[in-house]
């Protein structure tokens, strides 16, 4: 099948891995950025003749999709994956007509899954996000260097939003982390850069504990992709326990906590057993990559159009 792809690709996260999966199951794929020129997703269209279009969030597709759509040379099915999540549907006001024009409709949560198929589009299905598994893995190898870097007991790779905005409980974590006394680490936020790729693995690997702190937790069947980049890696992720948590992760795979005290409390303990937090982690490890790539996501998509 020939896959026209049309995701953000430049920063080599979403976009790439959807690529690499649709190619895993052996289908032809043609990228366009969706950031940078959505404006050739028509044109493009016309030279490829995908049977299939697999596109992100960008309103900026939508007179595209709809050109597309209206074309007799061209008869694609159109799937559309909103890899991020909010708490209602009117957050969303902006991609209604792109959500209308596509044919099937791809979310990450299950709270808002009936309100979409009523107000927008009847083929909206629940497809939460993966692991990238041909970038994140165990490190190939770890330095000194790495280690003078990397080496803690607790870490966070993610934002910290001022006070009084969004994600207004990450802060209140961070500082009582700081305050427990706990070594601890930040990364992409508070004037620390982002890690990813090798890098995202050897500090991962190095973290005795890596934080999920998921930004919506009760919007249903949800989780950040950093929770897949930590398991996959082969790290300790702990994560607050939300709506839905134990339909997305098996028993055993993951620590979690309901309160801040409590995330103390789990913090002590997963430190002071070693030996049943490595063997935790490696169990996620293992079923992450068997369970959750974005091969097995798009392989879920791919049956739900043919339903």
């Amino acid at each position: 099948m020939r896959v026209l792809l049309l995701f953000p690709m430049a920063d080599g996260q979403t976009g790439p891995a959807i690529k690499h999966a649709f190619e895993q199951l052996d289908h032809k794929v043609m990228a366009v950025d969706a950031k940078l020129e959505p404006q050739n997703s028509y044109g493009v269209a016309l030279e490829f003749l995908p049977h299939l279009i697999f596109c992100s969030r960008t309103p900026s597709l939508t007179l595209e999709i709809l050109k597309i759509k209206k074309d007799a040379l061209l008869a694609p099915k159109i799937a559309m994956w909103n890899v991020d999540t909010r708490d209602t549907l009117d957050e969303w006001e902006h991609l209604f007509p792109l959500i209308r024009a596509v044919d099937y409709h791809f979310v990450v949560e299950t709270n808002l899954l009936s309100e979409w198929r009523r107000e927008l589009n009847t083929k909206t299905f629940w497809l939460p996000q993966g692991l990238q598994n041909e970038v994140y893995g165990k490190p190939r190898s770890i330095n000194e260097e790495d280690r003078q870097k990397y080496e803690c007991d607790i870490c966070f790779c993610g934002g910290i939003p001022p006070p009084g905005t969004y994600h207004r409980d990450r802060r209140p974590i961070m500082e009582a982390i700081i305050k427990a006394g706990f070594r601890f680490n930040v990364w992409g936020s508070e004037g620390m850069p982002q890690v990813y790729n090798e890098e995202h693995n050897k500090q991962t690997s190095l973290a005795k504990i890596s934080l999920g702190i998921s930004g919506w937790p009760d919007v249903g069947k949800y989780v950040s992709v950093r929770d897949y980049k930590i398991m996959g890696a082969g790290g300790f992720l702990l994560e607050r326990q939300g709506d839905g948590l134990a339909d997305l992760f098996p028993p055993g795979l993951i620590g979690t906590y309901v309160s801040l005290d409590d995330l103390i409390d789990r913090i002590h303990y997963w430190l002071d057993h070693e030996k049943e937090r490595k063997a935790m982690a490696e169990r996620g490890y293992k079923w992450v990559h068997e369970n959750a790539t974005y091969t097995h996501r798009i392989k879920q998509a791919l049956a739900y159009m043919e339903m």
